[in-house]
């Protein structure tokens, strides 16, 4: 996740209510087949790019990872949508759910087809990769072909063209609580440097996402001043060769070339008029460096000269006011770059919950009123037999923990006891053990006689010398 660099003196810190009130997203894949798929790994890397910057760039999924581990994260970490992609194991066809979580819904599609960002860089001549300070906001969102209805007379509404539009209203607002919303007065026009587009074909109901980086250039001035002008701001850039030059003014305005080289590069439908802020804030200032002069005049001014005065200051004024800055909006052109991945998606169901809940709208399968009564009253009977299953494998954790809680309470009591014996025998038999030291020691001293001499003979000499005498 891409992070702002923010200064203390300048910027204004963010509180915890704006934090939370800002979506975030994680792209996760689900599933043991979409871990062997090479390429769907790829995508999913990808299509978190889009998402930056608040979603989980590094986010590494185990094999052993479930639904239900990604959930019960969602709701510490703050996160608002997630993005699965599975593949199924029969078929092999990739899917996208998205899902709003605690709640829900989850919005299931199918992955007709789908192209990476190095697949789409190969085809490019000047294939553009996104750095660090792209990623900072996130994109502008634009939704197309998500068209309402015909205004018809309430008569001519079909039951049909009702539920498409009441489908459309959960896409669309699904897709727009993905991104923070824009406030027109305070984002600046240049933090926007992505566009995310979302269309759908009208004829084979097809959504499609495209992922653009957004590049704005002059029109109105001149390839060389261009040049100029970039490199003032980065160093590294070379600055314009004069040597076939005769002027600095043949530079400028491009006698020899024309005022714009490039023309056929860029179409009159991608130049767009623009006022610029720093156009605004010149005119301002100088307006109220105006005010204060004339405040200052009028303070020092006699009593006696006022009405010349103010005949001078009125024509002062219409002076002013004839060599303030225009405010005539700007030709700059728009151009859009691809970025990656393409995604073809086509809709399959709508379902309560976070994939576990009733299939609110299916677009291949359709049930009637008593099938649809019929499932529910299945359904009903099953969470009956759960709820009832649950309250007996919770009756039975009870009694395996009262046994073993009442066993545990028993050797507890038993320690207690040996204890306190051991505590009253060391009391009572220290004062007998002194006494029969002596009489053990004694009787230890003729055992050990009688151990040593007790296979000798009586008859045999005991002295130190035989009387024998040797020869």
């Amino acid at each position: 996740m891409a992070k702002r660099r923010s200064k203390n003196r300048t910027h204004v810190v963010q509180t915890e209510t704006t934090l939370k009130g800002i979506p975030k997203s994680m792209v996760i894949r689900v599933g043991q087949t979409s871990f062997a798929n090479h390429s769907l790994n790829q995508l999913v890397k990808d299509f978190r790019q889009i998402m930056q910057p608040h979603t989980a760039i590094k986010l590494k999924e185990r094999k052993t990872n479930k639904l239900k581990d990604f959930v019960v994260m969602c709701g510490p970490l703050g996160v608002s949508h997630l993005f699965m992609f599975t593949q199924s194991e029969k078929t092999g066809n990739v899917s996208l759910k998205v899902a709003r979580t605690p709640q829900g819904p989850t919005i299931t599609f199918q992955v007709v087809d789908y192209s990476l960002d190095k697949d789409i860089k190969r085809f490019l001549k000047r294939p553009k990769s996104l750095k660090s300070d792209d990623v900072l906001d996130p994109p502008l969102l634009v939704l197309n072909g998500f068209t309402t209805l015909k205004k018809n007379a309430p008569n001519e509404v079909n039951e049909e063209d009702k539920e498409k539009e009441n489908v459309e209203k959960v896409i669309v607002s699904m897709f727009q609580n993905v991104f923070p919303p824009l406030n027109p007065s305070s984002t600046r026009l240049n933090s926007i440097k992505r566009v995310f587009l979302i269309n759908k074909d009208k004829e084979t109901d097809e959504i499609s996402m495209r992922h653009y980086y957004l590049d704005v250039r002059e029109v109105e001035i001149s390839k060389n001043l261009k040049r100029l002008y970039k490199s003032k701001h980065n160093l590294s850039k070379s600055v314009p060769n004069l040597n076939r030059k005769e002027d600095i003014s043949s530079l400028i305005l491009d006698h020899d070339i024309g005022a714009y080289t490039s023309e056929s590069e860029i179409e009159d439908e991608q130049i767009v008029k623009v006022i610029d802020t720093k156009d605004i804030r010149a005119r301002k200032s100088l307006i109220n460096k105006n005010k204060i002069a004339t405040e200052k005049d009028e303070e020092n001014a006699k009593e006696a000269e006022e009405d010349e005065d103010t005949v001078k200051q009125e024509e002062t004024r219409e002076e002013l006011d004839d060599d303030e800055p225009s405010m005539a909006p700007r030709k700059k052109a728009i151009k859009l770059t691809e970025l990656g991945p393409r995604l073809t998606l086509k809709l399959v169901k709508i379902e309560e919950g976070i994939c576990s809940g009733k299939v609110l709208h299916h677009e291949f399968v359709q049930k009637t009123s008593a099938e649809i009564k019929a499932l529910e009253k299945k359904h009903a009977e099953k969470m009956k037999l759960k709820e009832a299953r649950k309250k007996e494998q919770e009756e039975n954790i009870a009694k395996k923990k009262a046994v073993k809680d009442a066993k545990k309470a028993r050797k507890d009591e038993r320690r207690k006891i040996r204890k306190m014996q051991e505590e009253n025998n060391g009391k009572n038999g220290g004062e007998t053990i002194e006494s029969n030291e002596d009489e053990n020691s004694s009787s230890d001293s003729d055992s050990d006689d009688e151990a040593h001499y007790g296979d000798v003979p009586e008859d045999i000499d005991s002295d130190l010398y035989s009387d024998v005498d040797v020869e």
